[in-house]
């Protein structure tokens, strides 16, 4: 038995210095079903730190550290190998036909007691998929076009863009007449209330107030402010301010809510490859040959 397991362990180290990733699976999972749990979870950890596994892979490697390391008692090591398995698949699931009842309870307690970043890391997942299946769809597209003669552009159209005033998001949407609308709208009314607000500064003016109980009339501080004459007037330019303030953001808004219902994603276009120039012979009926190009543009 004993010269079973070093030839086992020997083998393992051979094939870590060969790199290969479905080897070291392999022996893995060897050394796991033959119960040797000690070096089932030193080989997975020389493994990780060695080569690159694809995800699969990883997760079997975690799975077979956790159980071994729960096997051996050492709990603390088998949560680890446990959080690390959920981080690449958060919704993964032991088999118990494998793993014993108290070992699927502690991968569930695992699995609550970071149910948040689990959540956040399902969701990186799902983004990435999305981002993936863009990609294909992308590689799908432009393969087609190539085979069909033509060339696709696509022009990233980002989406933080529609948040920006003044038809931003209307104009990268190539959508020039709103754009210029709500470009028109926003610079009138947001020019109106900076003209008001200065209107009302301007009527402001330095007035001298003497303190109250002194005989001479010296003494006193001085106030800027509007006075009383001009009150209807500060009252009239206000509503201009708010009013013209609050179409300002209004337009704002409308624009932005413009932007995202048309957002059409990346722009896409495709143009027709112009064919190479072609050479024509034909014979000619009094004798002779004729000779031509043609040019496809």
């Amino acid at each position: 038995m004993r010269r079973t397991l070093a030839l086992i362990v020997l083998t393992a180290g051979a094939a870590l210095a060969q790199g290969a990733p479905e080897r070291e699976v392999e022996l893995a999972r060897a050394l796991f079903d033959a119960g040797k749990y000690a070096e089932t979870v030193a080989l997975v950890r020389k493994a990780l730190g060695v080569n690159n596994f694809s995800d699969d892979q990883r997760l079997e490697l975690h799975r077979m550290a956790g159980l071994s390391s729960f096997n051996l008692g050492e709990l603390p090591e088998a949560k680890e190998s446990f959080l690390a398995l959920l981080r690449l698949n958060p919704d993964y699931v032991l088999d118990p036909f494998v793993a014993p009842p108290p070992a699927l309870r502690l991968f569930d307690q695992v699995r609550k007691e970071n149910a948040d970043e689990l959540t956040l890391v399902r969701q990186v997942l799902q983004v990435r998929a999305e981002q993936r299946r863009r990609e294909e769809d992308e590689r799908r597209k432009a393969g087609e076009a190539r085979a069909a003669g033509k060339t696709v552009t696509i022009e990233r159209r980002p989406f933080w863009l529609n948040f920006l005033p003044f038809g931003v998001g209307q104009f990268v949407q190539e959508r020039t007449a709103w754009g210029i609308a709500f470009a028109v709208t926003e610079v009138v009314v947001g020019v109106t209330s900076v003209i008001a607000y200065w209107a009302i500064e301007l009527l402001k003016v330095d007035v001298f107030e003497p303190f109250d109980g002194l005989l001479t009339t010296s003494s006193g501080r001085t106030l800027r402010g509007i006075p009383t004459t001009a009150r209807a007037q500060r009252d009239a330019w206000r509503v201009v301010k708010y009013v013209s303030g609050g179409a300002f953001y209004a337009a704002y808004v409308a624009g932005v809510v413009d932007a995202i219902i048309h957002h059409g994603g990346d722009k896409r276009t495709e143009t027709k490859d112009a064919e190479p120039p072609r050479l024509n012979l034909a014979p000619l009926p009094g004798g002779g040959l004729y000779a031509g190009v043609t040019l496809s543009f």
